[in-house]
């Protein structure tokens, strides 16, 4: 270097500038970068502090039905038929064919 002109001094000097710009400009776009980032994770955050605040009382209530006495369970009965429409309960009768049980 110390051989060197001032022309290539200032030639380097003008190359390390560049070099600089360069880094800074990389810089500033990775940190853009990092911000939309941190506001996606922000706002993933905030959605799933909401679904845990539904589901915290709904799994509650499921766990705390699942543990119930089976005697105090309510239980349900549910019937099949097909709809009676303008039918008497002779016509009905008549009509039900009867199977024997033993062949």
């Amino acid at each position: 270097m110390l051989g060197c002109t001032l022309k290539e001094l200032q030639l380097a000097l003008r190359e390390k500038i560049e070099e600089v710009q360069q880094r800074d400009n990389l810089i500033d776009e990775l940190e853009a970068e990092l911000d939309e980032k941190d506001e996606i994770i922000e706002r993933l955050q905030n959605e799933l502090d909401k679904y845990r605040s539904v589901l915290k009382p709904v799994t509650a209530q499921q766990n705390h039905i699942r543990f119930i006495d089976p005697k105090e369970r309510t239980k349900r009965c549910a019937i099949s038929a097909e709809p009676i429409k303008d039918s008497t309960a002779e016509e009905l009768l008549t009509r039900v064919k009867r199977v024997p049980k033993t062949t």
